[in-house]
């Protein structure tokens, strides 16, 4: 499937973190998701009907993560995942999840993980 559908930099908030300093308060995290499907009938039709709703995917995406009390950033992206797959079948999909600032003592803007799962 060469087709891809992209959601960029979905902020949504949630407790998400190893220690108690990053669990006391939700933080936001940037979610990145690329579907691979085909989308050549809606290409021919013009019909929403006939390929993968983005908004409908944020918003899953988004309740997923806000659902989501998780320590790991793979936890979260591997939950991400697995949900669009349960939804829309055979899709190749791959997840970043970013967490910006880290209380950690080192200058770093974020730390992300990236999981690709494929259309199988």
């Amino acid at each position: 499937m060469n087709d891809v559908i992209r959601i960029h930099d979905l902020r949504v908030s949630t407790r998400v973190g190893v220690g108690d300093i990053e669990r006391e308060h939700p933080r936001g995290l940037l979610i990145n998701v690329e579907l691979r499907t085909d989308t050549t009938a809606a290409g021919v039709s013009d019909d929403l009907a006939d390929t993968i709703n983005y908004h409908e995917v944020a918003s899953v995406v988004a309740e997923v993560v806000r659902s989501t009390e998780a320590r790991l950033l793979e936890y979260v992206a591997e939950r991400i995942a697995t949900v669009l797959k349960e939804k829309y079948g055979r899709v190749g999909v791959t997840v970043t999840v970013a967490k910006e600032h880290p209380p950690i003592e080192e200058d770093i803007r974020a730390v992300s993980v990236t999981i690709e799962r494929d259309g199988g």
